[in-house]
């Protein structure tokens, strides 16, 4: 699995304009930097690559993680109220929460 969503990925789940590539573009790499720093560690593409880096804090990239990246995406790019991009952060936010690294 890849550890960030791409634009394609973007646009046909959020149902963004892909007049909007290049700020997708540019989204999708906050979006991720944003979830790599709220879990406190990088992210790997599947248990082989995470043991070949031997990173004790590394973690498996899975669908939720994505689906959060995709929901900070959104919250860059797309046309949301105030509140509309408080709930959607928020979510994506809980949604890494159980993956996150807490101390040690």
């Amino acid at each position: 699995m890849p550890i960030k969503p791409t634009p394609d990925e973007a646009i046909l789940r959020l149902r963004l304009d892909d007049s909007l590539d290049g700020d997708i573009g540019n989204a999708i790499d906050q979006a991720h930097a944003q979830a790599v720093a709220f879990l406190d560690g990088a992210l790997y593409e599947d248990a082989a690559a995470l043991e070949a880096a031997a990173d004790l804090r590394g973690i498996v990239c899975t669908p939720d993680i994505i689906a959060a990246q995709l929901l900070l995406v959104d919250v860059l790019v797309g046309n949301n109220s105030a509140q509309d991009r408080e709930r959607k952060e928020a979510g994506a936010f809980n949604m890494l929460r159980m993956h996150r690294n807490m101390g040690a």
